[in-house]
């Protein structure tokens, strides 16, 4: 084998080493619509004001992924279970590597998330929803052609419009 060669293997092994040992944080996202085929947004506080996000959030231990989002929704907009019909589930979870600096939960550090798409139609009314003081600023309403207004992080409006896609079908 030659020196070149041998360069190339080492560099695939050091690389494929790297991927196995990248910890990600399992989460829940809930992609949710009301009467009016809008999709529900939120602005967190650790955002700018001009970027929004699907709810959503870590799974704790012990907690089912079904479990989790009920919770997040519940947490960070005060919508209970009651108001929402549930939509789907998406087959595969979405892994991001966070490029800057790592997601820290107890002693843990985190490279990356991923994320479990669930899908809920929102049957109740807006004044149920709270938000979550201290996590959530504002949530908008968004219809499906205007979310490339809000969903401005890298890959945000491609990888949760395959999402819509998948869970709601027959909505575009």
């Amino acid at each position: 084998m030659n020196e070149n060669t041998k360069k190339i293997k080492n560099e695939l092994a050091d690389y494929f080493e790297e991927e196995r040992q990248l910890l990600f944080r399992k989460g829940v996202s809930a992609i949710i619509i009301n009467k009016k085929n809008e999709f529900l947004l939120v602005n967190l506080e650790s955002f700018e004001d001009k970027y929004f996000a699907i709810p959503g959030g870590g799974v704790d231990q012990e907690e089912t992924l079904k479990d989790a989002v009920y919770r997040e929704i519940n947490e960070e907009l005060g919508i209970s279970r009651e108001s929402l019909d549930f939509a789907g589930l998406c087959k595969e979870s979405l892994r991001l590597v966070f490029k800057t600096k790592k997601l820290t939960r107890g002693e843990i550090e985190y490279d990356g998330m991923e994320r479990h798409f669930f899908g809920f139609k929102f049957i109740g009314n807006d004044n149920e929803i709270k938000l979550q003081e201290d996590e959530i600023r504002s949530y908008k309403w968004v219809p499906y052609e205007d979310l490339k207004e809000y969903l401005l992080f890298d890959n945000q409006l491609e990888d949760t419009s395959e999402k819509i896609k998948e869970i709601f079908p027959n909505l575009l």
